[in-house]
């Protein structure tokens, strides 16, 4: 009760200082840049705190640059489709189409509805030429604002928290060998690890790397977080094993010593300790998790060791970092206009709807008729049962929000404590989650801003329900007819690109079909989990994806990076890999493939070479199961797009 209490307590502080601290700079914006550019001051606000989530200070200048172009380039047509219907129709959709398709990531957290709000915002709030220069002077400001706020949150983002998130994922561990131990369940710690290194992933996506390097703190992150994700696969496998109990109070010594910065475990003491076990075991199972623990310290030793020397800027990076060209987003963006990508049919549909809809309402001068472009875009969603799902919510909440309005409005007719209820209803707003809750809230806000000093509120509140019905029916018509698409298409879009990453990286590690880049091999070992995180968002909203086939490909991902570290790390290693390649190069299909690995297992001589041809047999067979086709040429850009 008590922690809930203080949950409450804190959860009210946090929005309430946000709150306070959005107001004043919206204050400040509306004093510097005039009356006429205050909605400017509130997109470029909520866009400073959406783009948190993105870290852009690993290229700070050229990313300010970016927001600057971006700003300037938006204000300019929002003033030039005030200026004449037919080419605001033109400027319109090319704009909303670019917003929706460049700003709708796959794998990431998108941002095209706060983008397109900005942009929306602005043109239906049209100013004169002369007041032109003081709108481009605050959309410059507005880009500086993000800029600095990102430099005092983001910088170094990665280096700061990779501690306390590594530390999570070694107590998540620890408690789960507890629970082995006991012979509990570990469902639950299981779903809490998947999140954490997911977490994790994603933070180094976002923070450890740069269009053009992968760096030395991202490198050294991902070494380290592959060791702990392979920890949490061997105690998967260790159950009723004649030395489980000895290798689990190993695994919780390496674990503990790597929480308190001790890590001073000898990985050739270890391999002693277990020889024996090795030598009497006919299971080669046993070999595999025996060999992952022993090798997993070797890395983690020499990445323990670079811990504290590695850094997140972008300067001094090794050149074995830097990212292909295929890797790079203008690239990859050529190769990927076409209209079977949910994102470009998104796009087109989205530019059309909001610049058909604005145009009539331009051309007619329709008072309110704002509103219906409003709906348009906000119901204007990537995938058809989300534009329906929302279109439920959005008449619902407006009526409920208009209700109100009816019912206070009518009652309260003085503007200084209507001003009031505006204010109120701009912050319990930042606690409602539910779409239709917060339609209610927005059209509170929204009505009272038009009725503040208006004695009979009822016209206006009729003319929100209409337009937003207005808006609702040309939403649900577009997404009938113009380039539909469902979250079945997203759910086949997420095994193409997981099916092409698997393979880009079984060419780098194995089939000496890439250059074996430590920053390709980096960013592809983080795709599953990116995968693995949008399926999530996806089932909380309507898709039922079965996650078998993403935890099938975490594993073969992981294990490819660790085969590719013993190679880098490990000289014994790199000549047995050496022989392996050329046994897989000599064979032309996956059947040929294994079966002259099994073969090779057979003769093999020293444990080393037994264990690592187990190991790709083990890789091979998962490949296997994921339909894996040697003579299909696999379309790297289909699954690049995740790199944007």
């Amino acid at each position: 009760m008590k922690k809930n209490k203080k949950k409450i307590k804190s959860l009210i502080i946090s929005k309430t200082l946000i709150f306070v601290v959005v107001v004043l700079l919206v204050s400040s914006f509306k004093a510097i840049f005039k009356s006429e550019n205050s909605l400017v001051g509130v997109t470029t606000v909520v866009l400073m705190l959406v783009l948190l989530e993105m870290d852009l200070t690993l290229n700070p200048i050229k990313n300010l640059l970016s927001l600057i172009i971006l700003n300037l380039a938006l204000g300019l047509s929002a003033f030039l489709v005030s200026q004449n219907a037919f080419l605001g129709l033109v400027l319109n959709f090319s704009i909303m189409m670019f917003i929706g398709y460049y700003f709708s990531y796959e794998l990431k957290k998108p941002v095209n509805m706060m983008i397109g709000l900005h942009y929306i915002l602005m043109m239906v709030s049209p100013i004169s030429i002369y007041q032109l220069p003081l709108r481009l002077s605050a959309l410059v400001a507005g880009a500086f604002m993000i800029m600095a706020v990102q430099l005092i949150a983001n910088k170094n983002k990665l280096s700061k928290t990779r501690k306390t998130m590594l530390n999570t994922i070694a107590d998540n561990t620890l408690f789960k060998i507890d629970l082995i131990k006991a012979e509990k369940d570990t469902v639950d710690i299981d779903l809490s690890l998947s999140m954490n290194i997911n977490k994790l992933k994603s933070l180094i996506f976002d923070s450890g790397k740069t269009d053009s390097h992968l760096t030395e703190c991202g490198r050294n992150t991902i070494n380290i977080l592959s060791c702990l994700e392979k920890i949490t696969s061997i105690l998967g496998n260790v159950k009723n094993k004649s030395y489980s109990s000895e290798l689990l109070d190993d695994i919780s010594t390496v674990l503990k010593d790597l929480k308190n910065d001790k890590f001073n475990i000898n990985s050739n003491d270890l391999e002693c300790k277990y020889k024996e076990s090795i030598l009497y075991s006919l299971d080669t199972t046993d070999i595999e998790i025996i060999y992952d623990f022993i090798n997993t310290v070797k890395t983690l030793d020499v990445e323990i060791k670079k811990y504290n020397e590695t850094h997140n800027m972008q300067k001094n990076i090794q050149n074995e970092l830097s990212i292909p060209d295929e890797f790079k987003q203008l690239h990859i963006q050529k190769n990927l206009i076409r209209l079977k990508s949910p994102r470009v049919a998104y796009g087109i549909r989205l530019g059309l709807v909001v610049a058909l809809t604005f145009f009539i309402v331009d051309l007619f001068n329709i008072e309110f008729g704002e509103w219906a472009v409003y709906t348009v875009f906000a119901l204007s969603q990537p995938h058809s049962e989300y534009t329906v799902c929302k279109s439920k919510k959005r008449i619902i909440g407006t009526l409920l929000g208009s209700v109100i309005m009816f019912i206070l409005f009518n009652l309260i007719t003085d503007p200084e404590l209507r001003t009031i209820m505006l204010v109120l209803a701009g912050y319990l707003m930042s606690y409602v989650s539910d779409y239709r809750n917060l339609v209610a809230f927005v059209t509170v806000s929204s009505v009272a801003s038009a009725a503040l000093y208006v004695a009979n509120p009822n016209i206006i509140i009729m003319n929100r329900v209409i337009f937003v019905v207005i808006g609702i029916a040309i939403a649900l018509i577009a997404n009938k007819f113009v380039f539909n698409r469902k979250l079945l298409d997203e759910e086949l879009n997420l095994n193409n690109i997981q099916i092409d990453s698997s393979r880009k990286m079984l060419g780098e590690v194995l089939l000496n079909e890439g250059s074996s880049n430590a920053s390709a091999i980096g960013i592809l070992y983080l795709i599953p989990s990116l995968i693995d995180l949008r399926i999530g968002y996806l089932n909380q909203n309507g898709l039922n994806m079965e996650k078998s086939f993403i935890n099938k490909n975490k594993v073969l991902m992981n294990d490819l990076y660790q085969v590719y570290l013993l190679g880098k790390y490990d000289t014994a290693y790199d000549l047995i890999l050496s022989d392996i390649k050329e046994i897989l190069d000599c064979s032309n299909n996956l059947d040929a493939m294994e079966s002259r690995i099994q073969e090779s297992i057979r003769c093999s001589h020293t444990t080393k070479e037994k264990f690592l041809l187990i190991k790709i047999s083990k890789i091979l067979s998962i490949v296997n199961d994921m339909n894996y086709n040697e003579s299909s040429q696999s379309n790297l850009y289909s699954y690049l797009a995740s790199f944007n």
